[in-house]
């Protein structure tokens, strides 16, 4: 799983000036053996709840099954077409008798794959915003 390191930059020749902190990212979370590899450099979670999204352009409203969630994104399936870039609202619905609020967020389309007959699309899109 990759992760931040932060470090300073350090000139001992200007003792009382402010340092910049730079973060360098340390890649991880890929697997190799794949044949394309992994697409995310962060870890996967599988998750299964029902989502409630809207597309931005056209306030469509439709119901989906996650399949798996990470930081940068989340995948789910539905029987909706997506256009690539398109941007969707999403709701994770909170499990029956949970008293965790919904997770929302703005999000934006990277793939969608046709899955076998009569089960839908697998939509694979980035997370731009949490709204909660």
């Amino acid at each position: 799983m990759p992760f931040a390191k932060a470090y300073q930059q350090q000139n001992r020749s200007e003792p009382n000036r402010n340092h910049h902190v730079h973060l360098r990212l340390i890649n991880g979370g890929q697997r190799i053996n794949e044949p394309r590899g992994e697409m995310r450099c962060s870890r996967r979670v599988p998750l299964e709840c029902y989502v409630k999204v809207r597309v931005s352009d056209s306030g469509e409203t439709f119901y989906a099954m996650s399949k798996d969630l990470s930081v940068d994104g989340l995948a789910f399936t539905a029987h909706y077409v997506p256009r690539f870039g398109e941007m969707m609202e999403i709701q994770l619905q909170s499990p029956r008798g949970s008293t965790l609020k919904p997770f929302k967020a703005l999000v934006q389309v990277r793939r969608c794959v046709h899955l076998d007959e009569n089960k839908g699309y697998e939509i694979g899109t980035a997370i731009i915003k949490v709204r909660q």
